[in-house]
């Protein structure tokens, strides 16, 4: 049985769920933006049976982020705000790791303002993040410091920093539920999985691959399921982490009222900043979406539209007695007795058919005394009363002696 996680069609009641509310609850009213961290073909072997070993991965790219976000706006005690998950899936559902983190475009100082980043190139948080991540696995032990100076003279490193073109705006709540939705995406889609019944084997189609030069992929059943297991998370790990002023001790807190200021390096404006007042505190299980809108969203179907006149039904009451269950179906058309299956007949039979099995008459005739009368097994259900062991002649000329105890 595969995990929620892995299965498109009951995980994504959780994605939609998880990114509503991350995107309304979690998130404060500030530009986001969503950062994917990538690293070599050559380093993914080593979290291919030591998957404890990714948290390395969240630790090193929340740093460098962090630090570079500090460097560039000037603000050595600046807040992070940020959610991060890891991916093991590429296309093809190959094993390639790398991590997403849906950050605040900018640091939080001690006031509560929000300091938002300029328009820049990623290439130095890319070469801080390349170096810092060869030298944790160099002290890990997992690389020798030959690999790590084969690594840092490549010309194109390996190492990519991808920011979106632009961040999503502070007032966008959508934009926001989009990003969180991706953080929690399932490895792969239903729509994209064709079973072929006559060759037995699963297409896969994607897009187009640039190593194979085509947009399918064709499975044998038993590799398809090999490649879909090698993404299940292992047990007990965090599918999802939370970072600065987004993680659990901080969303405790009561938020300070938080001020919009201009990127670094541009010209302040005259006039006073924008103060953002923080949201009116709701409750967890309020900011929960209905149950009917989940189904409306994955399904496509309203549950509570009627069959009959389309109209909308509305909940009057809640049934529990059996009695009344039976009856309100039955009113329906609904209702299925219970079916009585008969007991199946005694053994030998045949389990599909439940058709008595002719004994191997030629496999028993040898220990059968008479081999012209039809055999009875009522020979060995005999119960001595005397206690005495009971002696059945066999054809050879020699005596079976059957114990009775």
């Amino acid at each position: 049985m595969f995990p929620r996680a892995l299965v498109p069609a009951c995980h994504q009641r959780r994605v939609r769920q998880t990114g509503a509310w991350i995107a309304a609850s979690v998130c404060h009213e500030v530009p986001h933006r969503q950062f994917v961290f990538t690293f070599p073909k050559m380093l993914r072997g080593i979290f291919r049976k030591r998957r404890h070993l990714l948290h390395l991965l969240f630790q090193t790219a929340t740093e460098c982020l962090r630090a570079a976000f500090r460097a560039r706006l000037g603000l050595p005690t600046g807040r992070l705000a940020a959610a991060a998950a890891v991916h093991t899936f590429g296309d093809y559902l190959v094993f390639h790791p790398h991590l997403h983190v849906f950050a605040a475009d900018g640091l939080f100082d001690e006031e509560g303002r929000f300091h938002a980043m300029p328009e820049e190139s990623l290439a130095p948080i890319t070469e801080l993040f390349r170096h810092r991540f060869l030298q944790i696995l160099r002290d890990e032990k997992h690389l020798s410091a030959q690999n790590v100076a084969e690594l840092l003279s490549w010309k194109h490193s390996g190492f990519h920093i991808d920011g979106g073109e632009k961040p999503v705006a502070h007032g966008d709540t959508k934009g926001r539920q989009r990003l969180a939705e991706y953080l929690l995406r399932a490895p792969f889609s239903l729509q994209k999985i064709h079973w072929n019944p006559r060759t037995k084997t699963v297409i896969y189609r994607s897009r187009r691959s640039w190593r194979t030069k085509r947009n399918f992929e064709v499975f044998k059943a038993t590799d398809f399921l090999a490649a879909a297991i090698d993404h299940i998370p292992p047990r007990g790990q965090q599918t999802i982490r939370y970072y600065g002023l987004y993680s659990n001790k901080s969303r405790g807190l009561p938020r300070p009222t938080a001020a919009l200021t201009e990127p670094a390096g541009e010209k302040q404006p005259a006039a006073k900043p924008p103060i953002v007042p923080p949201p009116p505190k709701v409750t967890t299980r309020a900011m929960r979406p209905l149950w009917r809108d989940l189904i409306l969203r994955v399904w496509g179907t309203d549950p509570l539209q009627c069959p009959c006149c389309q109209a909308t039904m509305h909940c009057v009451g809640t049934i529990v007695r059996p009695g009344e269950v039976q009856f309100f179906l039955r009113l329906h058309g609904l209702w299925e007795a219970i079916i009585d299956i008969p007991p199946p007949p005694d053994p030998p039979f045949d389990i599909e058919t439940f058709e008595p099995i002719e004994p191997p008459w030629q496999a028993i005739r040898e220990w059968i005394p008479d081999d012209d009368a039809e055999p009875s097994f009522d020979l060995f259900d005999q119960r001595p009363t005397s206690g005495k062991p009971v002696e059945i002649p066999r054809a050879d000329g020699t005596i079976l002696v059957l114990d009775p105890d």
